[in-house]
């Protein structure tokens, strides 16, 4: 018998491409006048943007690298509120890990497909307990009739976040791999930097805390703390990048996030910057580090205008400042809570809701947006000694890894980077807790796998790197 032709289907060309994303996009489009039309206006807005957050995944759909890299673009502008909310929380985040998921059970569904599972990341045992813990603080809550649908959601945005630790840690191949990653964070954070003074302010002057964006307001002090964090990550990549080109741009995402930090008035912000400032030129003993330092303090000093603002400030920090004192009676009623419920918590962020339980003096209504105003506090009243213990340990053991990557040749910048990064919103979370921010929760996330996965690929042996690498 003659061979029957083999009937191979068209490749699909460019024209079907186009055709398929504009079919995608009026049918969002059709979803987007029915939420619309219901009261649903950022939820309406959010589906907008989902074929182009499609297209973007359907890009990089057979490379986790990829994936992860799309996401380390767009988390900045989600923690400053620079999307709609609710496509950052039910769209960004879980979308993205979704797909890393989909790719890494793929290996074993697809015929054919060689095995090649992620390597092990020796800290995922403190993923899943601390996940676990977030748990059994929500359950400890529901019995105690403290449930609210804030304290689910936020229990899933730990398992949510401790997963893109796990990628974070395990996906990158190679030193260039985790390099490239950073450089695409700080990138965007400068577009953050420079957006954030042509924002306008809610609070009247430069001294306003709110700001509002195209899809609502942001509180200054939330975007303070991505903008030190990167601001520190930055700084020590310049001072240990070999290329000149990388050093530039560190340079300048430094100054576009100093200039920022200028106009959000944090102090945690400040002090966690100089608390990594100091902690570089203590590691390097920088000469340009320290010219850097002394030129800063020239221009403040020359600068009247920075000058009356820092002295404003400094003048505005005791006891008798409204906000230091708020924090203060916060950290009080914190302390009751954890104290009482020292095991469990009371909740991921539910501290909010239950320290009027605890004789909080301000009305509920109006005291109830205030968490505890430090990411220690916050964390010991919503999951407790053994809760904050783990996501202690998890932050520590990050810095460890990224501080002794530091000491090899090819991974000083991006160890000198990435843990002066953690130090800086470490120091910053004295003051402030932000993890309620899916945006900022989810960077801070993605830093913490990214310095994981340093110290794992440091301790492989140079020609493995570099046979990954390639």
């Amino acid at each position: 018998m003659p061979d029957c032709p083999r009937i191979i289907p068209p490749a699909a060309d460019g024209r079907d491409v186009v055709r398929s994303f504009v079919i995608l996009e009026l049918v969002f489009l059709a979803g987007f006048c029915l939420l619309l039309g219901f009261g649903y206006a950022k939820l309406a807005w959010a589906t907008l943007l989902i074929p182009f957050q499609l297209l973007a995944w359907a890009a990089f759909s057979g490379s986790g690298f990829g994936v992860l890299a799309v996401f380390a673009g767009l988390i900045p502008l989600a923690g400053a509120e620079m999307m709609p909310h609710s496509y950052q929380q039910y769209v960004l985040l879980p979308g993205t890990l979704g797909i890393l998921a989909l790719l890494l059970c793929s290996r074993n569904l697809l015929p054919g497909t060689p095995l090649r599972p992620l390597p092990r990341v020796p800290q995922r045992g403190l993923l899943v307990a601390f996940s676990a813990w977030t748990v059994l603080s929500a359950a400890n809550a529901t019995l105690h009739g403290w449930s609210r649908p804030a304290v689910l959601e936020n229990t899933l945005l730990v398992f949510e976040v401790m997963l893109l630790v796990y990628f974070a840690a395990a996906i990158p191949r190679s030193l260039s791999d985790v390099r490239s990653l950073i450089l695409l964070t700080a990138s965007s954070m400068a577009v953050v930097a420079i957006s954030i003074p042509m924002l306008p302010l809610v609070v009247g002057g430069i001294g306003g805390k709110v700001v509002t964006t195209p899809f609502g307001e942001t509180n200054l002090n939330i975007v303070a703390c991505s903008l030190t964090t990167v601001a520190a990550l930055a700084l020590g990549l310049s001072t240990g990048a070999r290329r000149v080109a990388e050093r530039l741009l560190a340079a300048a995402v430094v100054l576009l996030c100093v200039v920022a930090l200028v106009v959000t008035r944090s102090r945690g912000a400040w002090l966690g910057l100089g608390v990594a400032f100091l902690y570089l030129l203590a590691r390097t003993r920088s000469a340009g580090l320290l010219c850097i330092g002394a030129g800063a303090g020239i221009v403040l000093v020359l600068s009247d205008l920075l000058r009356t603002m820092v002295a404003a400030r400094a003048a505005a920090t005791s006891v008798y400042d409204p906000a230091m004192h708020g924090r203060f009676m916060l950290w009080y009623f914190a302390w009751r809570v954890a104290k009482a419920n020292w095991l469990f918590g009371v909740g991921m962020e539910n501290f909010r809701y239950v320290k009027h339980f605890y004789g909080y003096p301000v009305p509920f209504q109006l005291a109830r947006p205030f968490n505890a105003h430090s990411l220690y506090m916050e964390l010991l009243a919503d999951v407790g000694v053994v809760g904050t213990a783990l996501f202690l340990w998890l932050g520590g053991s990050a810095i460890h890894s990224s501080w002794r990557a530091a000491r090899s040749d090819a991974a000083r910048d991006v160890g000198l980077g990435l843990s002066a990064g953690l130090i800086a919103c470490s120091v910053h979370g004295l003051v402030e807790s932000v993890m309620f921010n899916p945006g900022v929760f989810a960077l801070l996330g993605l830093l913490v796998g990214l310095s994981v996965s340093l110290g794992r690929l440091v301790s492989i042996p140079a020609t493995t790197t570099a046979i990954r690498s390639a």
